[in-house]
């Protein structure tokens, strides 16, 4: 798989499970673990895409941004030359995403919507 051959992304283990148990009462487990991560290595960003657990991370005081809100530091930094490939493939796959947010994310991009 693309993902393992990535070498700036490492594995990692919650410790305080408790945190994680509560969390699952809100959202789901891999939103769960990766905000309760993110409090115990004190990071102040997260990257998760469900509505729902971007709140959550909120009110512990996190910041967020989601899979488009990376696309379009990817274009900004020269990595990537357009975001519109990379959504359509997204949705290819079954991300959802409103026209209305394709439409807003395109525009910061500097990218015309059809």
């Amino acid at each position: 798989m693309l993902i393992e051959k990535a070498d700036f992304l490492r594995r990692a283990s919650v410790e305080n499970q408790h945190l994680v148990k509560f969390l699952l009462e809100l959202i789901d487990y891999g939103e769960a673990e990766t905000i309760a991560l993110a409090i115990e290595r004190k990071l102040d960003l997260v990257v998760l895409d469900d509505k729902d657990a971007r709140k959550v991370a909120r009110g512990f005081g996190l910041r967020v941004t989601g899979t488009l809100g990376i696309l379009l530091l990817a274009k900004r930094r020269g990595l990537i030359s357009e975001v519109a490939p990379y959504i359509e493939t997204l949705k290819k796959h079954g991300f959802r995403i409103s026209d209305e947010v394709v439409k807003k994310i395109l525009e910061s991009a500097g990218e015309n919507w059809h």
